[in-house]
């Protein structure tokens, strides 16, 4: 999950500096001090969630009578806190995660037994759902270029780079490779 979150929230911070940005020698610092802001306040976002949740379940208790109730409430908060980072252009998916870990190590312990158990697989089945639709999705995808009359693509938005994907390939075996034996070497220190 860190190597993902580091991935969307570097992706958000170069997005957001695309427009109007010289690279400079301050450059790495302007990115990594909106890296910075963007990780604290995407992060943020979700512990106020999650510990809201947590507060709300704790001592409403009329809330858990209901094991329906329980996970619609939990499934609103989260998502609440994934739209609260997007309107104010940070990082939902960041937010959410924070959120649902947060939601994990608090909430599930105000939960009433029938809720733990019907929120548990209601979100089992969602992410299980959402999962494969993405996955379906992305090999769809692959075969919905078309063509036009010349056989071209119509979109060269679209045209396969071959030293591209090799080069960015490389590029990821290297620096994973660097990133588990830097961490194992650390790891064996101690």
């Amino acid at each position: 999950m860190f190597n993902d979150i580091v991935s969307i929230i570097l992706f958000n911070t170069v997005q957001g500096l695309k427009e109007n940005f010289t690279f400079n020698w301050k450059s790495p610092f302007v990115i990594l001090g909106q890296f910075t802001l963007l990780a604290l306040e995407s992060i943020g976002i979700g512990l106020t969630g999650g510990v809201f949740s947590s507060l709300m379940f704790k001592h409403g208790r009329c809330l858990t009578h209901s094991p329906i109730v329980e996970t619609i409430m939990l499934f609103l908060i989260a998502f609440g806190s994934y739209f609260l980072s997007e309107f104010f252009e940070l990082s939902g998916i960041i937010s959410l995660l924070t959120c649902g870990i947060t939601m994990a190590h608090y909430t599930w312990y105000n939960l009433s037994p029938q809720g733990k158990t019907i929120s548990s697989v209601t979100f089992s089945i969602l992410g299980s759902a959402a999962e494969a639709l993405v996955f379906s999705y992305i090999g769809l995808c692959v075969f919905t270029y078309s063509k036009g009359d010349d056989g071209q693509l119509e979109d060269d938005t679209y045209v396969w780079s071959p030293s591209f994907i090799v080069i960015l390939t490389s590029i990821i075996i290297v620096g994973r490779l660097i990133g588990v034996w830097s961490v194992h070497f650390l790891l064996s220190l101690c």
